[in-house]
């Protein structure tokens, strides 16, 4: 009777703490209806119904189904039951041990405390460290009479109150990067528009006469215009990838062939760098499943990249192979290399290994992200490997798209064919 009575306690709380839950969006909002959603799953009815073995079990199954984690806990903090999703957060199982073996964050306890002590609801946000970083809103929910137990009639092992737990990492990560974009936007578009409107105040006063101060001002003020024109393309192109991102691609596309234009297309810059692009490929290359444009907005990115980092008289390889029903694409240069631990970022917007050369040379800080979240579309793969002082070399690998299939010939082409 006790295991059904702890069992119903845990599936009423539940049942509440999903509806509590569903607040979330509405932050720090109003928890009253689902306070008395609780309150009134854990009614005496409840209990008596999940003290029947068979809605015991079904009861069981539905507490250990569930994706919130739950802890019961007695007075004194001890785990009188968890579900899965609970022994996983904790990384063991909490049962019989005190709640500050699992979570060593003084402020959960001195939350649970409070709530048994004030007979009130508490909530508070709990980081985790370890293994990974992760936060969980939290929700305790006292359970009538556990502050006074004497009086109330209690004994050790009764249920005191329920720890509800929700992971928030997404919510918080987006909440974080959101702001990070905001930040990086208005900083990229600061500075040129504060050099356009500086060349502007100067060429209305001490400039107005100055024909060769204008020529010089002109041309900078045309740069500044040109940067930010590039910024807000990339904006607008990356939103737009991530808008179809969910979608693959269904076409068929020779990832080579678009290649091989891009690299004619900026053969010029390369020749104006003292620079080559070598083309080191397999023939007749089997088609890839993919929409053209983008592909050919991956390559003009990577193909730029070398360019720029790759360093005068060096050459540009864009090489090919296929593993596994994957075509890899390869664009390596030759130039300094990237620290080992730039690596994992390189492909966050905004980042920039050396944002003074970046911008010197017309980097937005987005190309890198436009490749990745087209490579994503793709359900393809970006490998990035580099050595300082030997280049760096973008590895793109694409589906391979389905082999042609052998129709049969129509009865007059057959005859034509015999007859030949």
């Amino acid at each position: 009777m006790e295991e059904a009575f702890i069992l119903g306690v845990m599936l009423g709380g539940a049942l509440a703490g999903g509806a509590a839950f569903l607040l979330l969006r509405r932050w720090r909002a109003d928890h009253r209806a689902a306070i008395h959603a609780l309150e009134s799953a854990l009614g005496r009815s409840q209990i008596d119904r999940a003290a029947s073995a068979r809605e015991g079990e079904a009861a069981e199954a539905l507490v250990e189904g569930l994706p919130t984690p739950l802890y019961l806990i007695d007075r004194d903090a001890l785990v009188l039951r968890d579900n899965a999703a609970a022994i996983a957060i904790a990384g063991k199982e909490m049962r019989g041990r005190s709640l500050s073996a699992g979570f060593r964050q003084p402020e959960l306890s001195r939350a649970v405390a409070r709530a048994i002590e004030s007979q009130s609801s508490q909530e508070m946000t709990l980081e985790i460290s370890v293994p990974l970083e992760r936060s969980f809103l939290v929700k305790i929910e006292p359970l009538p009479g556990a502050a006074e137990p004497a009086r109330a009639g209690l004994v050790a092992d009764t249920p005191a109150a329920l720890i509800m737990m929700l992971d928030i990492t997404p919510i918080m990560q987006t909440e974080k990067f959101r702001a990070d974009f905001v930040a990086n936007v208005s900083h990229e578009l600061r500075t040129p528009l504060s050099s356009l409107i500086g060349f502007i105040e100067t060429l209305r006063g001490p400039a107005r006469d100055d024909p060769a101060a204008q020529e010089r001002f002109l041309a900078i003020m045309q740069e500044q215009a040109d940067r930010m024109f590039r910024l807000i393309s990339d904006l607008l192109s990356l939103s737009r990838i991530e808008m179809e991102e969910h979608s693959a691609p269904r076409g068929q596309v020779d990832a080579l062939a678009v290649a091989r234009r891009v690299a004619e297309t900026l053969s010029q810059k390369a020749d104006s760098l003292g620079m080559t692009i070598r083309i080191e490929t397999l023939e007749d290359p089997p088609p890839v499943l993919g929409d053209e444009d983008q592909l050919t907005q991956v390559f003009q990115n990577l193909i730029e990249n070398a360019l720029k980092y790759g360093g005068r008289g060096t050459e540009v390889l864009v090489s090919g192979e296929i593993a596994e029903d994957v075509f890899w694409i390869s664009v390596r240069d030759f130039g300094s290399g990237i620290p080992r631990e730039h690596l994992p970022r390189l492909t966050e917007r905004f980042y920039r290994v050396d944002a003074a050369r970046s911008r010197e040379l017309g980097g937005t800080g987005l190309g890198l992200a436009i490749v990745k979240h087209i490579v994503n579309r793709h359900r393809g793969r970006l490998a990035i490997t580099s050595e300082e002082g030997e280049g760096s070399t973008f590895r793109v690998g694409l589906p391979l798209g389905p082999a042609p299939v052998a129709r049969p010939l129509a009865p007059d082409a057959a005859k034509a064919v015999q007859t030949a």
